[in-house]
């Protein structure tokens, strides 16, 4: 029976996501500016994270949102449509019960092109950072499995939270959205089946310039290896663990390796 409900929810979330991308399609090259403007809205409301009670907070108080163009014309139309976009992301947030700090501000910056480490379909890249701490840039992070099976084997980020998990949009036990940026796929692996959906995440604290991993409350546990040594991560510990180069880190049974900067050619 046990079995036969986690199948159904499991087909239930995949229809639901589906569902979500056939209407929100995959931004391209061709995506019009009112298409990323909305698609930086909702990447805004999946940084989102439980604070008790209903409601939520925005883990920083200063978003920067990079965005490319391709033209002039192009350009021009986006600084139009972004000229108010704190407006609708505080809006937004609001209505999702979202408390905001009075020092919350919106720097929208733009690149002609895409950068290299941007993926396929990539229009915009979002940073979080607290008000008046140091602005360190999060160096690249590449995350490569080792085992178990995900949606992409290797990925780069300079993102300053990472989520791991099971599917790429799984359902919380509220049937709230999640996005999982390492997302290992849904299927019978025995290595996948021991990820569960908000494993872990792996935020950057730009004040000590440094990556820290984070179990989510796992079923199966988070450990890293290093150096012949293993630490295993507490549930829901709010310190982590610092990561180095190197790590290989475990999420059940599944596992990846963390190169943090660039490697050396």
């Amino acid at each position: 029976m046990k079995n036969a409900l986690q199948r159904a929810k499991a087909v239930s979330e995949s229809v639901a996501s589906a569902i979500r991308r056939a209407i929100d399609p995959p931004l391209g090259a061709d995506a019009r500016p009112l298409d990323i403007r909305r698609a930086i809205v909702e990447a805004v409301e999946r940084r989102l994270e439980p604070a008790g009670a209903g409601r939520r907070v925005l883990p920083g108080d200063v978003l920067r949102v990079t965005v490319s163009w391709h033209d002039l014309d192009e350009r021009q139309a986006l600084e139009a449509v972004l000229d108010n976009l704190r407006d609708g992301i505080v809006s937004r947030l609001r209505e999702l019960q979202c408390d905001l700090t009075p020092a919350f501000t919106i720097e929208v910056g733009y690149l002609h092109r895409e950068p290299a480490g941007w993926s396929e379909g990539q229009r915009f890249a979002l940073q979080l950072l607290r008000a008046g701490a140091a602005t360190q840039e999060p160096p690249p992070l590449v995350v490569q499995v080792l085992k178990g099976q995900a949606a992409k084997e290797s990925l780069a980020f300079t993102e300053p939270v990472i989520r791991i998990g099971r599917a790429e949009e799984p359902l919380d036990d509220r049937g709230r959205p999640r996005f999982n940026d390492v997302a290992f796929l849904e299927n019978d692996s025995v290595e996948n089946r021991t990820v569960t959906r908000g494993h872990a995440l792996i935020r950057f604290d730009p004040a000590r310039g440094e990556y820290r991993l984070f179990d989510e409350g796992s079923a199966n546990g988070t450990r890293v290896l290093r150096g012949g040594e293993t630490i295993d991560l507490p549930r829901r510990d709010p310190v982590g663990v610092v990561l180095r180069s190197g790590d290989e880190v475990h999420f059940g049974k599944a596992a990846v390796r963390i190169t943090i900067g660039v490697p050396e050619t």
